[in-house]
């Protein structure tokens, strides 16, 4: 596969997805796991479900990884043959498919980890707390599906 500045703008968009995708993720699971800690402290019985709290904002950075693969197979570097061409306007195409779920997946990790950790806080104080706990987090993570739906859209839109 010859580099061209196409191909590289291809890479620059998976990449871009992944990495703000693992790095909100990575942001946001500090937050949470930062209170559960301070929880598990006192009461240790609290283990699963401060797990499952902590674990809440790692989806986007399985979202960003799904942005990766998709961006890299849609543009058919990925499981191709070596011989594929990309012109320097679509490669920009694919880089922009990548904008939306990074930027997404970024700011709705680190901020799903916080509301998280409020939640972990609720289930600390009264344990039947912890549906409202999830639901209040989980609403966070409606905006990386969106930037999932929208990366997606794009990348459909892509004419070679």
């Amino acid at each position: 596969m010859e580099l061209s500045l196409g191909i590289g703008l291809v890479f620059a968009g998976a990449a871009i997805a992944a990495a703000l995708g693992f790095s909100g993720s990575a942001i946001g699971m500090g937050h949470a796991g930062q209170a559960a800690a301070g929880v598990l402290g006192e009461k240790p019985n609290l283990f699963g479900k401060m797990l499952l709290m902590q674990a809440l904002p790692g989806s986007q950075g399985i979202y960003g990884l799904v942005g990766a693969f998709l961006i890299l197979n849609f543009s058919g570097i990925l499981g191709g043959d070596g011989s594929v061409v990309i012109d320097t306007a679509t490669g920009l195409q694919y880089l922009m498919a990548g904008l939306p779920i990074g930027i997404a997946g970024y700011f709705s990790g680190m901020f799903q980890g916080i509301v998280a950790a409020s939640g972990i806080s609720m289930i600390a104080k009264d344990e039947t707390n912890m549906g409202r706990a999830i639901v209040l987090s989980v609403m966070v993570e409606t905006w990386a599906i969106f930037g999932v739906l929208i990366s997606f859209i794009l990348l459909i839109s892509i004419g070679n």
